[in-house]
């Protein structure tokens, strides 16, 4: 059985190897890669706020989700905040599932989440920009509301604990992979017409 917070700092690290050893050098770069740091150094530290204990990776990845809801939500506010919801929504309902009625699990629940919210990304936003800032953003909201939901029911009140880390680091490494198959088959499409046409001329 695979320990809570493996997934998490396996690809956190992986990621940031990738961002500043292999992206152009920039401010984005720079950006990127000390947030990284930032949410790997306070996967593990926990702040008190009311009957709850926040992990500073959460609220740095909070942060970050509203930072970029700025810039990216310009139009379709009233669709854009359903599509968010119903990631949040299939997050919490998987948790409920999985505590009432555990039979249904066939596989590791870690992956089957991440891939579940995965494929709801990839369904309800077209955009790059989207899924990334969306996705987190239903994350961040479906863990709030299932810990509201578990707090009610079982006292529990850990917020962005390492099984969200998990979740949310498989999700997203997912979706990396996604959008890099997706722009390599653009290019080498681009790549197949451009030989094509200077062949027949």
């Amino acid at each position: 059985m695979v320990s809570e917070g493996l997934y998490f700092y396996f690809l956190s690290w992986v990621g940031w190897i990738i961002v500043t050893f292999f992206f152009a050098k920039s401010q984005q770069r720079f950006l990127l890669s000390a947030l990284l740091l930032l949410i790997i150094i306070g996967s593990n530290t926990f702040i008190p706020v009311v009957d709850f204990q926040v992990s500073v990776s959460f609220i740095v990845l909070a942060i970050m989700a509203i930072i970029l809801l700025v810039k990216v939500l310009k139009k379709h506010f009233l669709l854009h905040y359903f599509s968010i919801c119903t990631v949040a929504l299939a997050y919490v309902c998987f948790k409920l599932f999985e505590i009432y009625d555990p039979v249904w699990i066939i596989f590791h629940r870690t992956w089957m989440l991440s891939i579940i919210l995965l494929y709801l990304a990839l369904l309800l936003f077209k955009s790059k920009s989207e899924r990334y800032v969306f996705l987190l953003t239903g994350l961040l909201m479906g863990e709030l509301l299932s810990i509201f939901v578990l707090h009610s029911v079982f006292r529990y009140s850990i917020i962005g604990a390492f099984e969200f880390l998990d979740v949310f680091s498989l999700t997203v490494s997912g979706l990396s992979v996604w959008v890099f198959f997706e722009t390599v088959t653009v290019y080498l499409d681009g790549f197949i017409q451009k030989r094509v046409k200077e062949k027949q001329g």
